[in-house]
């Protein structure tokens, strides 16, 4: 089984992340999967966008594998959290639109992924958006703090850090963590035509703005690159 897809829609690449049965949970093997993906993606140079959603009705990405995690020693699970880094910096600075199309739970790591990307749609009649990390107890360090607060609203960012609430689909557009919510039949068509409209965008001008807003985690991820 692939644990993530990729596919070509006319100009949109659409990625399916496909382990439905642990809710696309985050481990060493889906790890290299987005790897692969993204070695992929970055050397896209025609006018192109990018949709991340799941084959997973109930979840988009329930973040860390715990199952997994337990088993590794404390400098195994410290390798893990740089290479989380690694791979969620690529996404949220991958030189093309993308577009979250969150099927349902998204949770920890799972929301520092969505929040890496430039826009996000959420199933409106279910699912959960959370940082949960402050209760199981694992702090983000600062390059994952810096991709959860790309989301627009520092205020959402800061009391869902701090309280680990969980919010649906309809709290979290009020919030501006998404921004649209659809019910489910209509999720995917709406993320293929927010991409089809990014689309048409000059790819070296997006870029470019993506930098400028981005840039504190670019910054950061700079100043940890030369410890």
């Amino acid at each position: 089984m692939e644990l993530i897809k990729l596919e070509k829609k006319n100009n949109i690449y659409v990625v399916t992340l496909n382990d439905p049965e642990s809710g696309n949970a985050i481990n060493t093997d889906s790890l290299c999967a987005h790897r692969q993906i993204l070695n992929e993606l970055e050397m896209v140079s025609e006018k192109s966008a990018v949709v991340v959603t799941s084959s997973d009705p109930k979840s988009w990405c329930v973040g860390l594998d715990f199952d997994w995690i337990v088993d590794q020693s404390e400098g195994e699970f410290e390798s893990i959290l740089r290479e989380l880094e690694e791979v969620f910096g690529r996404w949220a600075l991958l030189p093309l639109p993308t577009v979250g199309c969150l099927t349902g739970h998204c949770m920890a790591g799972g929301a520092v992924f969505a929040s890496a990307l430039d826009f996000r749609i959420m199933r409106e009649d279910r699912g959960w958006f959370a940082f949960t990390e402050i209760d199981v107890k694992i702090p983000l360090s600062p390059i994952l703090y810096e991709l959860a607060d790309l989301l627009p609203n520092k205020q959402a960012v800061r009391e869902l850090l701090l309280t680990g609430r969980r919010i649906g689909g309809v709290d979290a557009q009020k919030m501006g963590v998404v921004d649209e919510t659809h019910l489910p039949e209509k999720l995917m068509p709406r993320a293929l035509e927010i991409a089809e409209e990014l689309a048409q965008k000059d790819l070296k001008t997006y870029d470019s703005m993506k930098q400028l807003i981005k840039n504190n985690l670019v910054s950061q991820i700079k100043l940890e690159m030369k410890k």
